[in-house]
Order: C-alpha cells, then sequence, then structure tokens
C-alpha cells in the first residue's frame, strides 16, 4: 500500500492552499479543491532504534516503526483536536470529545504495546511536542489552519486527520506478522475510530455546506465514500 504518513508535509502545504480564500475572508463554501497527497514523498520516524530491538522484542523493523510512528501520531490527533477546541472558543465540542475519548486512548494503547515488547517509547511527553521533526512541522501547520480560518475549515482539518490515519494504520496492520494478533488487534480498534471520526466531522461539514463531503485523501476516495455510507460502529467489541 502507498504510504500516506502524516509526516508527508506536502500535506500541510496542499490543504493551506485549499483554504488560502477562506483564510483571507473568501468564499468559505465546499467548492474549495480537495486536498491532494503526493505520495512519492514518503517519510518516518529514524528506525535505528526499533532495528536495536527487533531481536529482543521478536518484531521486525517495519512492525516496530509503525509503533514508534502510531505513538505519536495518534498523539499529534489528541493534542491538536483540544488545542482547536481551547483556542477557537466556538461550539465545535466534537474536537473535545474525539481527543477526550477516543484520541487519548488510542495513544496509551500504542504505548502500551512499546511496554509489552520493551521498545523505548519515543513521546516526549509534552503537548504538542514530538520526537519526528515532521510530526512537529505538520502538527504546527494544521494549526495554523485551523484557528486562523473558520468552524468549517477546522472541521476539515480534522477529517483530513482521520483520513490520513486511515491511510496509515491500513499500511502498518499489512507489514504486522499474523502472530502478533495484539498489535493487529489495536490497530484494527484505532482503525475503527477513525471510520466513526470521519463520519462525525463529515457529517458536521455537510450540515455546513449543505453538499456532500469530499474526500481530501484522493487515493482513499472509493473508500472514504463507502465509509461514509455505512452506520457508526462500536469499536473494540
Amino acid at each position: 500500500m502507498k504510504n500516506f504518513n502524516m509526516g508527508t508535509t506536502v500535506i500541510a502545504f496542499a490543504f493551506l492552499s485549499s483554504f488560502s480564500l477562506t483564510a483571507c475572508g473568501g468564499n468559505s463554501g465546499s467548492n474549495a479543491a480537495p486536498t491532494t497527497i503526493d505520495s512519492s514523498n514518503k517519510s518516518s520516524l529514524n528506525t535505528g532504534r526499533g532495528n536495536a530491538n527487533a531481536e529482543k522484542t521478536s518484531l521486525t523493523s517495519d512492525e516496530i516503526s509503525g509503533l514508534l510512528f502510531m505513538r505519536e501520531e495518534e498523539e499529534l490527533a489528541r493534542d491538536l483536536y483540544l488545542d482547536i477546541y481551547e483556542t477557537r472558543n466556538s461550539e465545535l465540542q466534537i474536537f473535545k470529545n474525539i481527543s477526550d475519548n477516543a484520541e487519548t486512548k488510542h495513544a496509551k494503547a500504542i504505548r502500551q504495546l512499546l511496554k509489552k515488547y520493551d521498545i523505548e517509547d519515543p513521546s516526549t511527553g509534552e503537548r504538542n511536542a514530538y520526537t519526528d521533526p515532521e510530526l512537529q512541522y505538520l502538527y504546527d501547520q494544521l494549526f495554523s489552519i485551523a484557528i486562523g480560518s473558520d468552524d468549517l475549515a477546522a472541521l476539515r482539518v480534522g477529517a483530513l486527520v482521520e483520513e490520513t490515519d486511515i491511510g496509515d494504520i491500513k499500511m502498518h496492520i499489512d507489514n504486522v506478522s499474523s502472530e502478533h494478533q495484539d498489535i493487529i488487534s489495536t490497530y484494527e480498534n484505532l482503525l475503527c475510530g477513525s471510520r466513526n471520526h470521519l463520519r462525525a466531522f463529515a457529517g458536521q461539514i455537510e450540515n455546513i455546506t449543505g453538499e456532500t463531503y469530499v474526500t481530501q485523501v484522493v487515493e482513499l476516495d472509493s473508500e472514504v465514500r463507502a465509509i461514509l455510507s455505512s452506520n457508526n460502529e462500536r469499536c473494540g467489541q
């Protein structure tokens, strides 16, 4: 599967371009061009630490790097959503609900796997601060977009994060051996959560625009449309 890592910095630039008119007070309707991700730009955490632990943990370097990346990616979503809620002074309760009820649990679930396999946690332990410099850059860009425009732009930031998270998780699941069902189960639970979050963000966007939600990660268009045409799921059941 192609890499849709949130560390791909082109996401932020493309997204910023999509909403440049809105940020400047222009038309905030849903006619803005969808964000396109250049999946040829690939990035990941430095896996040198993971390689050193591979034999000790019985995980492959790909499995380790996936856990390291997802740990901070889930923290980014948690921090970003809470910061949007606290900063915008709007009615966007959806961001706080998702941050408190899901993203915090997701980050902890990955942390538990790191502890189980004796892998050093990449988390800085500080809000809005990440070991991966590209994730740090992406957080800064998306936060700036979300608070620099209207509620619609903020909601589209949330939807973009969830679309990208879906692509990332599916890629990492593909790299996990069938013998590590604990990792696969955790990823599948995260994936379920991201599908529900995407439905929630897309629903609010459609309420504002009166138009059908447009996929932002174009490579995932068919999957996103399938998700949005289905009902919410009960995750972890």
